[in-house]
């Protein structure tokens, strides 16, 4: 079915479905997230050249959306999870969008790998005709801000197509990287960064000779531009106390100390990915040293959070006139949150149903934020916003249905940060009102903790 269906919209743009779900999902993005940078979008092949874009998978369903968001001159195809595509009715919607089904062996089973040979039949087509595939080689999304292992079959696909052009065609490999700078909550940036472009003609000559040895060495080239965009933090033993480094005023710090603007999430990757070679640095001359910093970095922040509370409250112990200005303003705005959150309801809380669906036998936390991206875009905005203003529209009130669209959009963003305000104001309480004993003890133990590791890393005292 899909080798027939794909062969309608495929313009470069893509038909009127993918436009139209582009533009609606770029509306839906832009509440979720207050700004997607792209970088390096000139380095991609000029529309027509066959384009495979290989990138790190990092955070599910919006992995793919954000990249075609950032991609304005062509339609991408997409490899995705087969699982998705059970619904027949929903499938025409799918194929309008570009996406193929993969059946993967340790998650759809044996049985259901037959259906992938129609599926790299159409993705060789799509690359052989000149256009964009994407696909994500890791095969399942990460858990930590790292690098998985790539399977090759990407390459085997691309060099397949470039022999159904009987090797006469050029077909790119197009590396790219996802950052997001928090996974799980909205208004929170991310950004997409394309590497350089890897021809691969220049690699024909040797695959037909021998195919595995020239697929190994693309997919090195791949993995190491994929690797030097993202932050890899390859030490996965240690990986929660590097992570709580980089996230915490220590690693804020580190940014700024280098002039980066630790708010701008451009500068704040190319720190903390300075900091990690840092930190591996510092590792590899004194090794018991950063152990034992280590093991104290995931002590401070498991108790930083059993205390309820965040590093920043810690970095900045806010006194009790803060206190009391967050509180003003928190009760100020409740009526404006109590009506807000009557209108806007379901946006939060559909989310919070298929939160708790298991993937593959097991609750997976990185579908949070496609899940909420995803129940936005096709259950609770058409429901709750558009519907309305569309039945209002056919009643003549065209003034009403465009001032509920406005106020629903309004309110939604405002719970969003209401939400957190409050989030930040328990923090500010449980500093003041929690085990004083206990935050004294994790103040000191904090300290103790920033100026030992600054000694390895600044090199002074």
């Amino acid at each position: 079915m899909f080798l027939e269906m794909s062969k309608k919209n495929d313009s470069e743009r893509g038909g009127w479905i993918y436009r139209g779900f582009r533009n609606y999902v770029i509306f839906i993005n832009s509440l979720y997230y207050p700004k997607i940078y792209s970088i390096g979008v000139e380095n991609l092949p000029k529309p027509g050249e066959p384009t495979l874009l290989v990138g790190n998978h990092q955070n599910c369903l919006n992995d793919p959306l954000n990249t075609e968001i950032v991609i304005k001159d062509r339609k991408p195809y997409c490899m995705v999870r087969s699982d998705v595509f059970k619904n027949k009715l929903f499938c025409t919607l799918l194929d309008g969008l570009g996406l193929l089904p993969v059946s993967r062996l340790g998650f759809e089973g044996k049985a259901a790998m037959a259906g992938n040979d129609k599926t790299f039949e159409v993705a060789r087509r799509v690359l052989s005709e000149g256009k964009t595939l994407m696909l994500f080689p890791e095969s399942g999304h990460q858990d930590k801000r790292w690098l998985g292992y790539f399977s090759l079959a990407y390459l085997k696909l691309a060099f397949e197509a470039a022999e159904t052009a009987h090797f006469e065609k050029e077909i790119y490999i197009q590396p790219f990287a996802h950052h997001y700078e928090e996974y799980f909550h909205p208004r929170y940036d991310m950004m997409v960064q394309f590497g350089t472009p890897i021809a691969l003609s220049p690699y024909y000559a040797k695959y037909k000779e021998k195919p595995r040895t020239t697929i190994r060495e693309v997919n090195a080239l791949v993995e190491k531009q994929i690797g030097d965009m993202m932050l890899n933090i390859t030490d996965l033993d240690n990986y929660t106390a590097i992570d709580y480094l980089r996230s915490s005023e220590f690693g804020r710090e580190y940014a700024r100390k280098d002039g980066r603007n630790p708010n701008y999430v451009v500068d704040k990757l190319a720190s903390d990915k300075q900091l990690f070679a840092a930190l591996e640095a510092a590792k590899a001359k004194a090794p018991e040293a950063m152990d034992n910093i280590y093991r104290n970095a995931r002590e401070v922040d498991t108790e930083t959070r059993r205390l309820g509370m965040r590093d920043w409250v810690l970095a900045k112990r806010p006194g009790m006139g803060n206190l009391m200005a967050r509180l003003i303003v928190l009760l100020v705005t409740l009526p404006l949150f109590i009506s807000g959150l009557a209108l806007t309801w379901p946006v939060f809380l559909v989310p919070k149903f298929f939160h708790r669906l298991k993937i593959n036998g097991a609750i997976d936390p990185m579908f949070i934020s496609s899940f909420n991206v995803g129940s936005m875009a096709l259950v609770t905005f058409p429901l709750c916003c558009f519907i309305p203003a569309l039945v209002m529209l056919c009643c003549g009130n065209w003034l009403g249905a465009i001032g509920h669209v406005i106020s629903f959009v309004l309110m939604v963003l405002f719970v969003i940060y209401y939400q957190r305000w409050f989030a930040k104001f328990r923090g500010v309480w449980n500093f003041h009102f929690a085990d004083k004993k206990a935050i004294a003890a994790l103040t000191a133990k904090r300290d103790r903790l920033f100026n030992e590791l600054k000694k390895h890393l600044y090199n002074i005292g």
